[in-house]
């Protein structure tokens, strides 16, 4: 990413001194061999092709000497120009050999606005210089001269510029590596808060894409902030840390996830800002979104929609940046502990815990690598993106005990509740996102010979909870008061084309589409699925016995909605948007096609966007699965988290996804880009979801004894799932107490 990055500064850079070709050379001919070296070198560079880039350097120098004097001011920009080239490549002795004696050309020339000299290129010269001296391990001159270039910055783009701001974070990490910690924060907080309002500001007033991309290119602060705290953690054991331990706490709070709650807030404020205009053109964005229409044209949208809100004079905030560690702090009692799990942008994972009445958090870097009998250790990383559950031999739980140790830390341990009430809330990163760590675990497991006798899990000792980001626990819940619930399962996924017609017409408004909106037969996952699509007998029995308690609760009066056999289609899920759902439970299959099954993706033209890519199977779906005509706008039993991501369920306190596979995604640096992603765009709270496939008769037991457990006797959703889990592992004559029958299933942000 450096080198991407680099090599674009190099670019614009270039573009800037040499815009003006006729300027800076008297002749074409001298023009057009400038470009053509330059075009040359920046090539060479980005594929890592360093054969030469010496010669052609000093090709363009001579180029420059030839028509301008030594010492002119194009002479030097020419040699600024090349020595940052050479950096790039590794070559430092170059790149002195070329700024060497040059160090006082540019304050001769140039109408800059300090003491008479060109400033922009006497910053380039000074960055330039500090990373000449930093690759040469001489940190104090580095420092030196990033000092003098920020403070160069400050005076010409201003106190606010994002140009400042990132000097200020660049000092900050040179005094991370030189053990001067004081000086490291005093740098890093002088910017960091004014960071965080710039990015507020810009978000309030872009389009969703423009976010993307401006959060793309100003992340790069917080990941630095991230960084080094990691770092100084490692170097100093924690002493001296308050200040950036404070820092990546917070920063993780705004990062995870910001684009998604950014999203989720917008959208709900055009909801109920009572302005028709905006609320109708955002209907009418979602509608696009669905269908997947052309970026430019849903870009358009969002700028209809913020001109409408502009004109009334309402101005959207995004209150979840101003979420800070001590928010958190004051939301834990005072056995509880909340972690913030990270993912370096160097591949390093570490955690920063809090717990209620601590000064400032603390930062517990993780082992990186894991050793297992080698000589060589195995990335952190790697083990966690190869983990499984689902085969349970010794040798399956010696390596799943090493994983423990090396996220469980004993320095993270050592802080966990010690009562039967305390928690403890944890928000995970990278592979961490999708990988059970709750259930690894916190015991040496026990063999007989090679099986398995006894697994303490971390959830079977400890109250875990899992949340998108521990920013939940300081965020504010408004759930609407209906108690409807909406139940699916035993689907018929082979319905002829003409049931699916008519079943679209009754879900239609006015006959138009609304616009809100290894596997065997005991598996429910679409992978590697036998034609026809199998139709699963546990999901009938799990969705009648749902019925039934919720029917039962003495609690509250549910309205209860079963959606069974060819009544639970696609276009019936899609009508619950708008309606107020406070339950909603799905029973079925699910799919999930990364990188390694675009072919199968693009065979049933699930389109190119990730969220396209996994979903829900509903009635009727053997009709897309064989390739068989459906009619433009007819629903195809292929419910997409796309496609979820368009509808409007505000007030649905549980999905229940009873499937395979649906707590997978692709991973970025905002979450999975999954069926979690859909659901939380559409405002959903918590989730009730599977990271691998799932048993159909396990799962339905898991299933009703969850319910049993959470409505018949008004359990919490986190210790109704976890007495459902020890009910299915207590059935050890059908195998049952491995990991694979019970641990699959994850809730995130269940609260209450």
């Amino acid at each position: 990413m450096k080198r991407i990055v680099f090599t674009i500064l190099c670019v614009v850079f270039a573009a800037s001194l040499f815009s003006q070709n006729r300027r800076h050379l008297v002749v074409d001919y001298a023009n057009d061999s400038v470009i053509y070296y330059r075009d040359k070198i920046i090539n060479r560079i980005a594929n890592n092709d360093t054969v030469d880039i010496s010669e052609d350097l000093n090709k363009i120098v001579a180029l420059y000497y030839d028509y301008y004097s030594w010492g002119s001011k194009e002479f030097n920009e020419s040699i600024l120009w090349c020595a940052m080239m050479s950096l790039e490549w590794g070559d430092n002795w170059g790149a002195y050999r070329l700024m060497k004696g040059s160090c006082e050309l540019f304050a001769q020339y140039g109408n800059g606005p300090f003491e008479g000299r060109d400033t922009i290129n006497e910053i380039l010269y000074l960055d330039l210089q500090s990373r000449l001296h930093y690759n040469g391990n001489a940190f104090k001159p580095a420092i030196k001269y990033s000092r003098r270039s920020s403070d160069l910055k400050r005076l010409y783009f201003g106190e606010d510029s994002e140009v400042y701001l990132k000097s200020l974070l660049d000092l900050s990490k040179l005094y991370t590596e030189r053990l001067n910690h004081k000086m490291s924060q005093r740098y890093h907080n002088l910017g960091y808060q004014s960071y965080v309002k710039m990015i507020k500001r810009e978000f309030c007033e872009m389009s969703e894409s423009e976010r993307t991309l401006y959060w793309e290119s100003v992340k790069e602060y917080i990941d630095k902030t991230i960084l080094i705290a990691h770092k100084s953690a490692g170097m100093r054991e924690g002493k001296n840390l308050d200040s950036l331990a404070s820092a990546a706490y917070n920063a993780l709070l705004l990062s995870k996830g910001l684009l998604l709650n950014t999203t989720i807030g917008f959208e709900n404020y055009i909801i109920e800002s009572g302005n028709t205009e905006a609320i109708f053109n955002l209907m009418y964005r979602k509608s696009l979104v669905d269908k997947e229409a052309p970026q430019q044209v849903i870009d358009s949208i969002d700028y209809v929609i913020l001109n409408a809100l502009k004109a009334n004079g309402q101005g959207f905030d995004i209150p979840h940046l101003s979420i800070g560690w001590k928010n958190v702090s004051r939301k834990l009692a005072d056995d509880d502990l909340a972690i913030e799990f990270y993912k370096t942008t160097e591949g390093e994972y570490g955690a920063i815990l809090v717990k209620r009445n601590w000064k400032a958090p603390k930062i517990i870097p993780m082992k990186e690598f894991i050793y297992n009998g080698f000589l060589n250790g195995v990335p952190l990383d790697k083990v966690l993106r190869n983990c499984s559950f689902e085969s349970f031999s010794k040798d399956d739980a010696q390596q799943l005990w090493k994983l423990s140790q090396a996220v469980w830390t004993d320095k993270i341990i050592k802080y966990f509740p010690t009562t039967e009430t305390g928690r403890v809330y944890f928000a995970a990163d990278g592979e961490l996102l999708v990988t059970g760590i709750e259930y690894l675990p916190f015991i040496r497991p026990r063999y007989d010979g090679e099986k398995v006798v006894a697994y303490y899990s971390i959830s079977d000792l400890f109250n875990v909870y899992r949340l998108t980001s521990t920013r939940e626990l300081a965020t504010d819940k408004s759930l609407l008061t209906d108690y409807k619930a909406a139940v699916y399962g035993g689907l018929a996924y082979n319905m002829g084309t003409e049931e699916l017609i008519a079943d679209n017409k009754k879900y239609s408004q006015n006959g138009e589409e609304s616009l809100l909106y290894a596997y065997n037969s005991h598996e429910r996952s679409l992978r590697e699925a036998a034609e026809p699509i199998p139709e699963l007998d546990g999901t009938r029995r799990e969705a009648d016995s749902i019925i039934g308690i919720i029917s039962q609760s003495e609690q509250h009066e549910y309205d209860i909605k079963p959606y069974l056999g060819k009544d639970g289609t696609e276009a019936s899920f899609k009508a619950l948007s708008g309606n107020n759902q406070r339950l909603i439970h799905v029973g079925t299959h699910g799919f999930f096609y990364d990188a390694t099954d675009t072919i199968q993706a693009q065979s049933l033209q699930l389109g190119d966007n990730p969220l396209s890519h996994c979903g829900l199977l509903f009635a009727g779906a053997n009709n897309k699965w064989y390739g068989d005509y459906i009619p433009k706008g007819v629903d195809d039993g292929f419910l997409t988290a796309l496609e979820i991501s368009s509808l409007d369920l505000r007030g649905l306190d549980l999905v229940v996804l009873s499937a395979c596979e649906t707590g997978k995604g692709y991973i970025t640096s905002d979450g999975v880009f999954g069926l979690q992603r859909g659901f939380k765009m559409a405002s959903a709270n918590a989730i009730l979801m599977s990271l691998w496939k799932v048993d159909d008769d396990a799962t339905c037991m898991l299933m009703t004894e969850f319910y049993r457990n959470w409505i018949g006797c008004q359990m919490t959703k986190h210790d109704a799932l976890e007495v459902a889990k020890q009910t299915v592992r207590s059935h050890k004559e059908k195998g049952w107490d491995k990991p694979k029958y019970w641990a699959a299933f994850i809730l995130l942000d269940g609260l209450d």
